[in-house]
């Protein structure tokens, strides 16, 4: 980061600020106005009086003047001390007052020339030029009253006194101002370098946030609300989202504008076949405000498919207002592939499993009637590998479920409340084993639209997890009602067993994860139960979820699209 550029201490005079950053003309441009003014009138007056050429007085005072002009461009003024050329002003009072004794009272109106260097005075060192330029006023008016040698009148007393008067009023004003102008300068200064500093401050916050944006591998665009390109890790988005405002502004059809860019590529929905429309693409939502998370989405790339997840969000203001909008797009191509090449070798798994599965339970079930049909007892061995196997089977089937990209199901107007008893009557032998009863408050019919293998699929699983995760001698309860608002069936299945941690319970649905309580118990499992249960759920436009607390036990809810009771 680079340093942040402060103000600096040095205070400007106001004159140098008027007349430049104190160059080597600027004392020559400070001189100019009483130069020319003085030239000006000798020159009339000497017209008019040629005697005045005579005096040598007169003479001394314009060569003083043209001296000082000289002595302006020659001195490297803006070299000395600041306050080395207030020996200009003061030469020039000398010029007015010799030009003044010279003239024999025909050039009094010399006097008010004063104005020129009282001001030069005052603006560079205020009160103390306030005072020298009176004084030497009050000089120009008293010396030539002096060498005449005569008593002075009233008149001369009153104009002694009011020239050095008007001049120290004009000095004193000036220097007024002088000081309050230096003083909003100094506040200008003070405040330029701030806005510098802040501006400095934002230029490498936007360079950090860039090289942020450029070392991540999300592609991200942010635009105002006229649609212009704020900030870009990915220019070829940029560039599509600028063609399209472009397309916009020329008043293209709404649907051209909206698919420039994007409407070049073949996009597909999370199916990979389906495709998507101009409207549903992830800028053109954007563009009409939409928020969203995690739309997935395939392209066509140079002939390979690739997948994305884009999510939108607002760029509010301080007053909570859209001022535009910023789109992710994340490239998780290798993700889907490895997913798919470990759902494809859990399914290949699970295929090898199950035939022998199958064989080792129906060579049981004939091993059991032979041996029945000679009377003779099978005895506990042949029901622990038949609970085994069974066991077995239903993790295999866990597994396959799990790794089908596309569950199939087949909604249909069904009655909840007999899958429900079903499933109660699967679950009874499982719980008498662990002397856990279950409650059956359900009654009276429940239409719903789902698949009721799929949906005694998902019962089975949350019945069995009830059942394993709870103590014996403790009761599973299960309850059906109608959520007319909504217009869902609910059904609840709540037990008394260990509970979930809250810090578990978002990733009680992941795929392969078992909490902690889970692994502590001498229950085993996969982790695919749940996972399994919620992508049944939400395809039927359904929700699942559990409300629970360590040792205070588990309330699933499930809730499942509404069905006509005809």
């Amino acid at each position: 980061m680079s340093s942040m550029v402060r103000p600096s201490a040095t205070e400007v005079p106001l004159a140098t600020l008027l007349v430049g950053s104190g160059g080597r003309y600027s004392s020559l441009i400070r001189l100019l106005p009483l130069a020319i003014t003085m030239f000006v009138t000798g020159a009339v007056f000497s017209a008019a009086y040629p005697q005045l050429l005579a005096e040598a007085s007169f003479a001394a005072g314009y060569l003083v003047l043209l001296g000082s002009m000289v002595s302006s461009v020659l001195v490297p003024w803006h070299r000395l001390p600041r306050k080395a050329p207030l020996a200009l002003p003061i030469l020039g009072l000398l010029a007015i007052g010799l030009a003044r004794v010279g003239s024999q009272s025909v050039l009094d109106v010399l006097g008010l020339m004063t104005v020129f260097p009282a001001i030069w005075l005052a603006t560079s060192d205020k009160y103390r030029g306030v005072a020298v330029s009176t004084a030497g006023t009050a000089a120009i008016v008293v010396v030539p009253l002096l060498l005449a040698g005569t008593p002075f009148t009233s008149q001369q007393w009153a104009r002694l006194a009011l020239l050095p008067l008007v001049v120290a009023a004009v000095g004193l004003t000036v220097s007024v101002i002088t000081g309050r102008l230096e003083a909003q300068t100094r506040g200008l200064r003070a405040a330029t370098f701030r806005l510098k500093a802040a501006l400095a401050r934002a230029g490498e916050q936007k360079q950090l946030l860039q090289s942020i944006l450029d070392a991540v591998e999300v592609g991200v665009v942010a635009v105002d609300a006229d649609g212009n390109t704020l900030l870009t890790n990915n220019p070829g988005l940029a560039e599509e989202h600028m063609a399209a405002k472009r397309a916009q502004l020329r008043g293209a059809p709404r649907i051209e504008w909206e698919a420039m860019g994007e409407g070049t590529k073949i996009m597909y929905e999370s199916d990979r076949r389906t495709p998507i429309p101009p409207e549903r693409r992830p800028v053109a939502r954007a563009n009409r405000g939409e928020i969203y998370s995690n739309y997935l989405f395939w392209t066509e790339e140079h002939g390979r498919r690739l997948a994305y997840y884009a999510t939108s969000r607002p760029v509010l203001d301080a007053e909570g207002r859209t001022t535009g909008f910023v789109i992710a797009f994340a490239n998780i191509s290798a993700l889907m592939e490895a997913t798919a090449a470990q759902n494809g070798f859990v399914a290949s798994v699970s295929h090898e499993l199950r035939t022998p599965l199958t064989s080792i339970l129906g060579y049981t079930d004939l091993l059991r009637e032979r041996l029945e049909d000679s009377a003779v007892n099978p005895g506990p061995e042949l029901d622990i590998i038949e609970r085994n196997a069974e066991r077995l089977r239903t993790r295999v089937q866990d597994l396959m479920s799990a790794a089908e990209s596309t569950l199939s199901m087949t909604p249909v107007q069904m009655d909840l409340t007999a899958v429900v008893h079903s499933a109660v009557e699967s679950i009874a032998p499982a719980a008498n084993t662990r002397s856990i009863s279950i409650i059956n408050e359900v009654s009276g019919p429940l239409v719903a639209l789902a698949d009721p293998d799929r949906i005694g699929q998902v019962l089975d699983n949350l019945f069995s997890n009830a059942v394993k995760y709870s103590e014996p001698e403790t009761t599973v309860t299960v309850r059906c009602h109608k959520d007319a608002v909504a217009g869902q069936a609910v059904v609840e299945i709540q037990d008394q067993g260990v509970g979930i941690a809250e810090e578990d319970q978002d990733h009680v649905f992941t795929q392969f994860f078992r909490s902690e309580t889970a692994r502590n118990s001498n229950t085993k499992g996969f982790g695919l139960g749940l996972n399994v249960v919620k992508s049944i759920v939400e395809r039927h436009g359904g929700s699942i979820r559990l409300l629970s607390s360590p040792g205070h036990g588990t309330t699933a809810v499930l809730r499942l699209p509404l069905g006509t009771s005809s």
